[in-house]
């Protein structure tokens, strides 16, 4: 008995080895389908908005960077006509920067006009100083000449001076008076260059406190910009001079913009059809895509998702007769495939070899691998060119490991 069991085990173990030698393929197993022509429709659901193709800014009034406070505002999606005040702002740094330039200013006009006085003076009192030398000089030349025996020589002693050094206190005299030219010159120019430097700055804080009204470019709806974190500027609120506060969309050309998932935007074309549904209205447009974005970004900053945008231009007479305004909230349908008939097969099925891929069809229990040439592509089918024909049975979740 003991001895018959052993030849029992010895057979199953040698089944066994032959079993794994042979490396038939694993039976099929999961869902199947049949490869056949049927109705191909695939549509993406979005979200939107009635948006303008193009907006015209508008900024705080002023230039460089300086302080503004919003005083008062038209509120935001008001209609404005060309030329209205859309919002009015005040400046209190640069009323008290122009009073400390304009006191600047005549402190430096005063302080010019003192060193010309000053000039003035010392040209003078040189101008003196060099005519008593010049008569002192004429007199020792008229006497260095003349016969000395005449006059007593006491009187001709205080009379005559030496020529030699009038002549060298005239040279000087002459040395000074250049000098304090020169001198007087350069003080003017260093005076006169910070009272243009003080007056310059006044000019640009009147400039300033005369840019304190934003005015609409042309007829429009004012929209109010809004901030990194979401919110809008309120009245008494401080911001700078050339910051985004706004914009007036030009209501000639309105499109419908849509975001979706990047995901879901797959196949996404301009050229294709979508059916549009204004919110709350019923009202119904067909339209076609005509722009879509070329990256995807993240909308809010407590999803990571990102969306894709795309646009479908609406007609003028066609937003004019409905009274669309931007801001109105859409539903659209984008067909990104319509057709009556074609050979799909579902995208799990499809596996990814090199360049290429391949699917698995069940043939009688064996999954049997097959390189396919895809055509279009959609979101949850792919059409077949060429690799297989209609009937073959195709396994939806491919092996995830095939012997071979």
């Amino acid at each position: 008995m003991h001895h018959s069991l052993k030849l029992a085990v010895s057979a199953a173990i040698g089944a066994a080895l032959l079993s794994a030698c042979d490396a038939t393929p694993p039976a099929a197993s999961g869902t199947s389908e049949t490869l056949a022509a049927r109705a191909w429709n695939e549509t993406v659901e979005a979200e939107g908005e009635i948006k303008a193709a193009s907006d015209t800014p508008l900024a705080v009034p002023g230039s460089g960077w300086s302080s503004r406070v919003l005083v008062d505002m038209v509120a935001d999606g008001s209609s404005v006509k060309k030329g209205q005040v859309v919002a009015r702002f005040d400046a209190p740094q640069s009323r008290m920067e122009l009073s400390q330039a304009e006191y600047e200013l005549l402190r430096k006009t005063l302080a010019e006009e003192a060193s010309r006085q000053a000039a003035a003076v010392d040209r003078g009192v040189l101008a003196g100083e060099r005519a008593k030398v010049e008569d002192d000089l004429s007199l020792s030349r008229r006497y260095a000449n003349v016969d000395l025996s005449v006059f007593a020589k006491n009187t001709i002693l205080d009379a005559l001076a030496d020529v030699g050094f009038l002549t060298t206190k005239r040279g000087y005299l002459d040395w000074k008076g250049g000098q304090a030219q020169a001198r007087s010159a350069a003080q003017e120019a260093v005076l006169h260059s910070q009272r243009d430097s003080v007056q310059q700055t006044a000019v640009q804080k009147r400039q300033s406190l005369d840019s304190l009204e934003l005015l609409a470019p042309h007829d429009g709806v004012f929209l109010q910009a809004a901030r990194w974190d979401g919110a809008k500027a309120l009245v008494g609120a401080s911001q700078m001079a050339g910051e985004a506060f706004g914009f007036i969309p030009d209501l000639d050309q309105l499109v419908a913009r849509f975001s979706v998932p990047e995901g879901r935007a797959y196949g996404l074309k301009p050229g294709m059809p979508v059916r549009v549904r204004l919110a709350g209205t019923g009202t119904e447009l067909d339209l076609a895509v005509t722009k879509v974005s070329s990256s995807a970004s993240t909308i809010s900053s407590d999803s990571p998702v990102k969306y894709t945008e795309f646009d479908a231009a609406i007609a003028t007479d066609a937003a004019r007769r409905l009274g669309l305004k931007p801001g109105q909230a859409l539903n659209g349908t984008v067909w990104l495939v319509a057709r009556q008939s074609a050979l799909t097969v579902p995208n799990v099925s499809l596996v990814q070899e090199g360049a290429g891929y391949v699917v698995y069809t069940d043939d009688a229990g064996r999954p049997v691998k097959h390189k396919i040439e895809l055509g279009q592509r959609g979101p949850v089918r792919s059409e077949i060119k060429s690799g297989l024909a209609a009937g073959a049975r195709i396994i939806l979740v491919p092996p995830a490991e095939i012997k071979s």
